[in-house]
């Protein structure tokens, strides 16, 4: 078997994509490649697990029979598979549009931007396409690179724990992710505001996350909680994993205001630590849920501190709920992702056998 190489535009510890490669590495060396991970930027944490492309990386590249190429932003990662001869499949992981980001962080948006409009430097040199949503899967198609395989993220399997009894307490409720406004955690602080006023004035709220880059974003966010006079709202910042997994287990529902994600993770994680989950109708999140979440086509802020307060206290729905969870976590079992993911690479593969 010749080695089937990856590239990200850059290696971090805890970013999605970065563990998507790591865990595709280990898939792919199961079935006989030889597969190295290279990247432009590396974190000193995972020098001794990633190459850097100016490193390296060339005499990595050198004997590739196939490359894989994770596409989050247009980068030198890009430009090099584009470059190299040896066929490559594309795994699509969603570009957020810019003028959502413009706001907070203009250069930023702007790199959003020529990340969506590269994707059509793609055309003509894609052997395999690949998109972690059925969402995803129409920017492809819209950038013109034609029908993509859906392959969900490849997730560490996971039983959840019994949580069906209403969390003793007030209700606490979790988002998790960077702060960045496309996220819309104003709504969310705004739900918490309400379900304080008319329900629960305990009520907590835990914003768990880097705001790197997006700094004024937090500032605002900052504003708003003293201008609404909320108490009980916690800003965390970026924590290690273990401190994050209590905070799922500390909950008692995880709340999800976004407007655009291309799958989002943190979901499935409050699926498999048997959290509840309320979330906004937008972008690929009923895709990811199904029917393991409560997913409200609703921009009437009142209704969601509602439902949040009801996954909090109610017996029956936190058990249903929990019941559509066990089964969705089910359906993105490995064992059930790690077969599409080999179809849907099948012509890299099979070149590079």
């Amino acid at each position: 078997m010749r080695p089937v190489h990856q590239l990200v535009a850059a290696a971090t510890p805890g970013d999605a994509v970065t563990e998507q490669a790591l865990r595709w590495q280990e898939v792919l060396r199961g079935w006989g490649h030889p597969s190295e991970l290279l990247a432009e930027h590396v974190h000193p944490t995972l020098a001794g697990r990633v190459h850097r492309l100016d490193g390296r990386g060339p005499r990595v590249l050198e004997n590739a029979g196939g490359l894989v190429l994770h596409y989050s932003i247009w980068s030198a990662a890009a430009e090099t598979a584009v470059a190299h001869g040896a066929p490559l499949g594309v795994v699509y992981h969603n570009v957020t549009p810019g003028d959502l980001l413009r706001p907070a962080n203009r250069q930023i948006a702007a790199m959003c931007d020529q990340g969506r409009v590269r994707l059509t430097a793609l055309g003509g040199r894609v052997t395999a396409l690949v998109a972690d949503s059925a969402f995803n899967a129409v920017d492809l198609a819209d950038a013109g690179l034609g029908e993509a395989a859906v392959v969900p993220l490849l997730l560490s399997p996971a039983t959840p724990p019994d949580r069906i009894a209403p969390a003793t307490g007030p209700p606490h409720l979790l988002s998790v992710g960077r702060i960045v406004p496309n996220k819309r955690l104003e709504d969310v602080v705004r739900v918490h505001a309400l379900l304080q006023r008319a329900h629960e004035p305990h009520a907590e709220l835990t914003l768990m996350g880097s705001w790197q880059g997006f700094e004024p974003y937090h500032q605002a966010l900052v504003g708003q909680v003293a201008g609404l006079g909320s108490a009980a709202v916690h800003l965390t910042g970026k924590v290690p994993d273990a401190q994050r997994d209590a905070a799922y287990d500390r909950a008692s529902v995880y709340v999800c205001m976004s407007v655009h994600e291309g799958f989002c993770l943190p979901l499935i994680e409050a699926l498999q630590r048997g959290l509840p989950v309320v979330a906004r109708a937008a972008a690929a999140i009923p895709e990811t849920l199904g029917d393991a979440g409560l997913v409200l086509p609703d921009d009437d802020l009142a209704v969601f501190a509602e439902a949040a307060l009801e996954a909090s206290r109610s017996t029956a729905l936190r058990a249903t709920l929990a019941a559509a969870a066990r089964a969705r976590l089910d359906e993105l079992a490995p064992e059930r992702v790690i077969p599409r993911m080999r179809d849907a690479l099948a012509p890299v593969l099979g070149a590079a056998s």
